[in-house]
């Protein structure tokens, strides 16, 4: 686990924003994936130009849009791509498609920053 954010600024990490329900049960670990659509944006962000995937090393979720807004940071797992997802969490979040979208798989929180603002 990390103490502060510029331990992490070396590595190679992927931004997300995320609205409050989603931010919520991820940053608890319950949600270990976050689903993207298939589309040329998503593609450029997690691909490079000659088609090989791009290295990450974490996942930084901050919520809404700001730097003083709740984050935290979490291991890079990989990507997959999925369909016919329909899972709700503890806090009665759901998540439902059945069209192929990106995964990001996620590992162990690493870092919470800001969460009493």
């Amino acid at each position: 686990m990390f103490k502060e954010e510029s331990e992490i600024k070396k590595h190679k990490v992927l931004t997300f924003n995320l609205k409050q329900e989603p931010f919520d049960v991820m940053v608890t670990g319950e949600k270990k994936l976050e689903y993207r659509d298939n589309t040329q944006h998503w593609r450029s962000r997690f691909f490079n130009k000659d088609g090989t995937q791009k290295h990450f090393d974490y996942v930084k979720f901050i919520h809404a849009y700001g730097s003083k807004n709740p984050f935290f940071y979490c291991k890079y797992e990989g990507l997959e791509m999925v369909k016919n997802v329909h899972v709700t969490y503890s806090s009665g979040f759901s998540v439902n498609f059945d069209d192929e979208r990106w995964a990001v798989k996620l590992g162990d929180v690493v870092l919470i920053g800001n969460m009493n603002k």
